[in-house]
């Protein structure tokens, strides 16, 4: 399946950059970035919960990036990122039930880069796939009557084929997820740096095989570059 090559993919890319000549590995930069996501899931339990009342999740999220050229303007910029995708999830009518949850990934991204100079730096182009590890996570389930908190109840995420160590009972997390991203920037003459970016899951993350579970994630970050070749 496409998305079980995924991986190979982005060690194929990373493995690449050492087969540059090398005066192309002396140009490669690095940069860090720091910005904010929301994350939303394609959710569907055996509940009937579903996109419906599907809530995006504000998180923080950081990077590490390399930039190795190719050819003029033609980079590959892989990566390690952490970052958390969730969801808030509400059900029934009136919201009486609501379900946070939140999961912890080491990301690596691989993306192609093509960057194209304006007087101010760089506009930058990109896409490419991405392979996450789920490091940990957690799942918060509220009850609310007449719109107050009864009860609250909060589990970790289990990374197993466990049925009792899952999201909740009979739902259980695949801890890889891999899907494809693409990103937008500006890199400016002083090394700092903008951009968005948005990222798209395409395994489902449900063990069980009951569920459809896949992330999806929307950000924007600042950052510095360390070097720039070009310079």
């Amino acid at each position: 399946m496409f998305e079980q090559s995924i991986p190979r993919i982005i060690l194929l890319s990373l493995l690449s950059m050492f087969l540059f000549p090398d005066q192309s590995r002396a140009q490669v930069s690095f940069s860090v970035n720091v910005g904010l996501n929301q994350s939303w899931m394609q959710f569907s339990d055996p509940a009937g919960h579903s996109a419906e009342g599907n809530r995006p999740l504000t998180r923080f999220n950081a990077d590490l990036l390399l930039h190795v050229p190719l050819v003029q303007g033609l980079y590959v910029v892989p990566g390690v990122r952490y970052i958390t995708k969730g969801a808030n999830l509400t059900a029934g009518d009136d919201g009486e039930f609501t379900r946070r949850l939140e999961v912890r990934y080491l990301e690596i991204p691989v993306c192609l880069t093509y960057k194209v100079p304006v007087s101010f730096g760089r506009i930058t182009i990109g896409a490419g796939p991405y392979a996450a590890y789920g490091l940990n996570g957690n799942n918060r389930m509220q009850v609310y009557n007449g719109g107050n908190v009864v009860s609250t109840t909060d589990y970790s995420v289990g990374f197993s084929r466990d049925v009792n160590k899952g999201i909740y009972p009979g739902t259980r997390l695949n801890r890889w997820d891999v899907g494809g991203q693409a990103v937008l920037g500006i890199e400016f003459n002083n090394l700092m740096m903008a951009g968005v970016h948005y990222s798209r899951g395409i395994r489902n993350l449900d063990l069980s095989g009951n569920s459809t579970i896949r992330n999806y994630s929307v950000g924007v970050s600042l950052g510095i570059m360390f070097s720039r070749e070009d310079y």
